[in-house]
């Protein structure tokens, strides 16, 4: 064997000298007694600059020799070993080198002399590849707390590569694309999977980190409904970062307030001059009025100022349902006595077409009464205005199978066909240049729809009697037996 492989015959020595790691030997006290080639090697000292002369605590820098005296030393006295000390050594050009210790004490037979044997690795490129390692290891934890509060944040966050690809697709922008939340869309085409992305992108401001960047708002439709985003995006080393952030609520806020900024401008002129011209009438000349010119400019007065609460109230409902707020209070109440009572009122207002109720079914439903009058006040309001003159409005109440119906009919002019869906949207009126006369902020079965929505109800609007005039219905569930 060792003709084969010569090495083997090297002596001791030489095995101890030009071993792979540094060889020191030391008193009691860290004089430094022995070192082998390689230890001389690693710290660049010459064997008569240290042997006899400097203790190996003479070769640590400030810090390792606090360590040295806090750690190092007791450990060694306490356990006669110490294995794995990472600690520095200042090398003789005065640069400095980090290693790893290991080191035990060595007796005699007799216990009286003692000397201490160290070993000393390079620990260099450990160090570097630890430091490496710790480095990676920050990275990964920040890579995957970025991540978790992209899982949180309200706004989407898009990151395409320069091919368009999606590398990084959060929560809420797959809400606002529409996009499943489970659905794995990385390495896809963004335009593959939002309709008409390239022309938003398009119009996407982008800039460089710290590059001034307005967001623009544009409309994104998905699943049949228009989205209103507002985006921005910025060049990044691997694409492009887009955020996006839904202003669909906002930019209808913005149209609602330009509605109702009309509706105040049109519809509360009329109510306010009849009251503004009987009051003043009254105050002018109600001493030369005869009783009957005092009480109809009275009636007036009652009659305008009641539309002027109609129209607030339903502003200031429209306002509660968009913005969520409106309470709904259920209870079980007879919904004949609601009729009855919105009915009464009906007759009360000027108007020359009869209120008719028909029938008077004993059912009892579960709701908000409240909610369900203002709806009926909706809907007879609605039967007034636009049944001709010789006309009259007609109130029924049957009893289905699992709900209660009220109907109302009228002798109008009808809904055409293309018009039966939108009249339940906000605004919309038939006749919006009021070319008939009749005038409403369009609010009102818009609201009608929505209360009865949230009790869990149903308004339509069904065949016309005899081929003639509106019949619409609520449908209310009826209330659970004990």
């Amino acid at each position: 064997m060792s003709e084969q492989y010569p090495l083997l015959g090297e002596s001791l020595e030489e095995l101890y000298e030009d071993a792979p790691v540094g060889y020191l030997s030391t008193s009691l006290d860290g004089t430094i007694l022995r070192c082998n080639r390689t230890f001389l090697a690693l710290s660049g000292y010459e064997a008569d600059a240290l042997v006899g002369s400097r203790r190996f605590y003479d070769l640590l820098p400030p810090g390792a020799k606090i360590y040295y005296e806090t750690h190092y030393a007791p450990l060694l006295e306490l356990q006669q070993e110490v294995r794995e000390i990472a600690l520095e050594i200042v090398r003789a050009d005065g640069g400095r080198l980090a290693v790893l210790v290991n080191a035990d004490v060595r007796r005699d037979h007799g216990n009286d002399a003692a000397i201490v044997r160290i070993t000393v690795f390079d620990a260099t490129h450990r160090r570097r590849y630890e430091q490496e390692l710790l480095h990676a290891r920050a990275a990964a934890e920040s890579r995957a707390a970025a991540a978790s509060a992209l899982q949180h944040v309200k706004e989407g966050v898009v990151l395409l590569d320069d091919d368009g690809k999606v590398v990084v697709l959060n929560p809420a922008a797959s809400r606002l694309f529409g996009l499943a939340a489970d659905e794995d869309v990385a390495g896809m085409p963004l335009t593959a999977l939002v309709r008409g992305w390239a022309a938003i992108a398009g119009r996407i401001q982008t800039g460089r980190s710290g590059e001034p960047v307005t967001s623009v708002v544009l409309p994104l439709a998905v699943a049949g409904d228009t989205r209103w985003i507002a985006a921005s995006g910025e060049i990044a080393p691997d694409g492009v970062v887009y955020t996006l952030r839904d202003v669909t609520a906002e930019r209808r806020l913005e149209s609602f307030r330009d509605d109702i900024v009309a509706i105040v401008s049109h519809e509360l002129r009329t109510p306010l001059a009849g009251v503004y011209g009987a009051a003043q009438t009254l105050a002018s000349l109600g001493a030369s009025l005869d009783a009957g010119q005092r009480e109809s400019l009275i009636k007036l007065i009652v009659e305008q100022s009641g539309r002027l609460a109609r129209i607030l109230d339903e502003i200031l409902i429209t306002q509660q349902l968009d913005g969520g707020d409106l309470r709904v209070e259920r209870t079980t109440f007879d919904v004949a006595g609601v009729v009855a009572k919105v009915v009464g009122l009906a007759r009360s207002w000027r108007t020359t077409r009869p209120v008719r109720l028909l029938g008077d079914v004993d059912v009892e439903v579960e709701g908000d009464p409240g909610l369900f009058e203002q709806a009926l006040v909706n809907l007879l309001d609605n039967a007034i205005k636009y049944s001709p003159a010789d006309g009259e409005v007609r109130v029924g109440i049957e009893r289905l199978t699992s709900t209660a119906r009220v109907t109302i009919a009228d002798d109008g002019p009808g809904v055409a066909d293309d018009q039966r869906e939108r009249i339940f949207e906000k605004f919309f009126r038939i006749d919006p240049t009021q070319v008939t006369g009749v005038t409403g902020t369009g609010l009102g079965l818009y609201i009608t729809r929505e209360v009865v929505r949230r009790m869990d109800g149903r308004v339509g609007l069904g065949p016309s009697e005899g081929g003639g005039g509106s019949t619409f219905y609520i449908d209310l569930p009826l209330a659970r037996s004990l």
